[in-house]
């Protein structure tokens, strides 16, 4: 069993949902989360209503979904190249995914455990 971390862009979620229902990846969690990476934040210039003079607006942190997913084994590669095929736009800040080895897992409503517990 491996378990999924993905960081992506807010605005792909919806998508990534839809395409991971697809393969029947179903349950996932997700939270908002604010990062930053190569792209070092934001920096632009805004126009104030009651100036002329353009401001420099730094967001030093960016909003970016964090998806949790739990896969067994033969599921990963399919589920790893749908989160790339999905989120993948070429620009900094499309996001990562991180695979780590789950060692174990267990229903508490049913007391199942193992891969019986992430279906």
């Amino acid at each position: 069993m491996k378990q999924l971390v993905a960081i992506l862009r807010p605005g792909k979620l919806t998508q990534t949902k839809e395409a991971l229902s697809k393969i029947g990846c179903v349950a996932m969690t997700s939270v908002r989360v604010y990062g930053r990476g190569r792209q070092k934040g934001l920096r632009g210039s805004v126009l104030t209503n009651d100036s002329r003079t353009p401001q420099v607006v730094v967001m030093k942190y960016l909003p970016k979904k964090m998806i949790y997913l739990m896969v067994r084994d033969r599921e990963l590669h399919p589920v790893v190249q749908t989160l790339i095929r999905v989120n993948q736009t070429g620009e900094h800040g499309d996001g990562k995914i991180f695979v780590l080895d789950l060692k174990s897992a267990q229903r508490i409503r049913t007391n199942e455990k193992g891969e019986a517990a992430i279906r």
